[in-house]
């Protein structure tokens, strides 16, 4: 059995983040305007010929003051949102984005970065609203959107792999925490836990099996 954890294993090593904007696990400019700046920008961008919508998601101040016209944007509640949902629609669907023929489709794992960003209270701006819970059958729910052909426009949250998922970490006393990896930052990492708090860890004090996880592809 494992030695029990959290209190132990972050004590005297860690900051608590009670999400301030840098606690975020997700931002917009950084991780996800570059999706839609890739598969969306003909349509909805500061370049548009015409902006459909009236959304140019290359502005985050003008995007995030569409928010509330029409629901494009619900933070923390991705199924009330009207971009999520013209995402994840089927390819047919006539409110599907982009439009059949139109564009490439998003992949999933784009799309789960998306829907990751909305549900931590789509930060933007300095600025986020509530958080929200994310749906526990992900993966299932984005089974039928295409498949990641490299990686994600935006790139994975601090260089990590796009469809990141909770797992074991362990310290160099062998103590144990079940937390998701949200980034790596110089020599600390992030944990997000299951309550939603985000604990900074110097990566030193991880064992040497959970800094071989930090990089997949080091294995």
């Amino acid at each position: 059995m494992k030695p029990a954890l959290r209190p132990f294993f972050f004590l005297s090593a860690t900051t608590v983040l009670a999400w301030p904007v840098s606690g975020f696990g997700l931002d917009y400019e950084k991780d996800i305007m570059p999706i839609f700046m890739e598969k969306c920008a003909d349509c909805h961008s500061s370049q548009s010929e015409k902006v459909k919508g009236a959304l140019k998601f290359d502005d985050a101040e003008h995007f995030q003051k569409r928010f509330d016209k029409n629901s494009v944007v619900v933070p923390g509640d991705f199924d009330a949102s009207y971009l999520f949902l013209t995402l994840f629609r089927p390819e047919d669907d006539d409110d599907a984005m982009p439009p059949k023929g139109k564009g490439e489709r998003l992949t999933a794992d784009e799309v789960k970065l998306v829907l990751e960003w909305i549900t931590e209270g789509a930060p933007i701006n300095g600025t986020r609203g509530a958080r929200g819970e994310l749906p526990e059958d992900m993966d299932d729910l984005l089974k039928d959107l295409p498949a990641s052909a490299g990686g994600t426009a935006g790139g994975a949250v601090g260089g990590l792999p796009a469809m990141a998922k909770e797992q074991d970490w362990t310290n160099h006393e062998g103590k144990t925490i079940r937390a998701t990896l949200l980034k790596v930052d110089g020599e600390f990492v992030f944990f997000r836990m299951a309550d939603g708090t985000v604990h900074r860890y110097p990566v030193a004090n991880l064992s040497d099996e959970s800094r071989k996880n930090l990089n997949p592809e080091s294995k």
